[in-house]
């Protein structure tokens, strides 16, 4: 079924998600008319464009829970479709904390303690850092404000009642279900949703700026979610280029000196 087929005749599976989500989503409106083509080209050409497949900076972490606020500096390398190397730095910039993944694996060196995890990334000891509805696969594309091609079906679709957003219900192929907030250029708002229609996740994006490519990135990104513990904020500070980066760099070694745990 196409996009246009099913925004002209399954637009209440819409409306019976947002009855669910109401404290999180603007008020939307059925599209129709001449307004059908505007939301099938606003996704086609969102899902067409070509963009980085790498990245490389410094980033600033923001925590927020509890009446507390703290903000961490970080450099951030990542390269599609899944490689990434985070590092938080102290105000000389020494790496205190290091992990590397590549979508499957992690490995965490933690140089305070001399002590470094390693195992799954769909693991019970990551998924205390990383939602469970947020897997390996999703990484690059969550960093860059992206969707991954082909990865999602649109199910449905409306308009917002104020501003220029066009909501779009996803499924993606591993059954998963969305919502995604497209503006006339960029991605605004990425929900990831339970089977009932709740909102588990909310990443909400900002601040895009022009690269190489056709599409932009984004400056930051902010998240929140049943799952989390905190709200948190990351913000580009310094983007250093869009190249792909020596695969190496995703591949931590060990100190022999460190004492090293396989999580599960």
């Amino acid at each position: 079924m196409n996009l246009r087929t099913v925004l002209r005749f399954v637009p209440w599976l819409f409306v019976v998600l947002a009855v669910g989500c109401t404290a999180k989503l603007p008020g939307t409106v059925v599209v129709g008319g001449d307004e059908l083509a505007r939301v099938e080209n606003r996704w086609s050409g969102f899902v067409g464009q070509v963009c980085p497949d790498a990245v490389d900076s410094d980033v600033r972490i923001g925590w927020q829970a509890y009446g507390k606020r703290e903000f961490y500096s970080a450099t951030l390398q990542a390269a599609a479709p899944s490689f990434l190397r985070f590092a938080v730095v102290d105000p000389l910039g020494r790496p205190v904390l290091l992990l590397v993944s590549n979508g499957e694996t992690f490995t965490l060196a933690d140089n305070r303690n001399a002590e470094a995890y390693t195992g799954r990334l769909d693991s019970d000891f990551m998924h205390k850092y990383l939602p469970g509805v947020i897997s390996g696969r999703d990484l690059f594309a969550l960093l860059s404000g992206r969707i991954e091609p082909g990865a999602m079906e649109v199910v449905s679709a409306r308009r917002a009642e104020q501003g220029e957003l066009f909501w779009y219900e996803t499924v993606s192929s591993d059954g998963s279900r969305h919502m995604i907030g497209l503006g006339p250029q960029h991605l605004r708002r990425h929900l990831f949703l339970d089977r009932s229609g709740g909102i588990v996740l909310d990443v909400e994006y900002s601040g895009y700026t022009a690269t190489p490519d056709q599409c932009g990135w984004p400056g930051t990104i902010g998240v929140e979610g049943d799952d989390l513990a905190a709200s948190l904020t990351l913000e580009y500070t310094k983007i250093y280029g869009f190249r792909p980066q020596n695969p190496q760099l995703f591949e931590l070694r060990i100190p022999s000196h460190f004492s090293t745990r396989q999580v599960e």
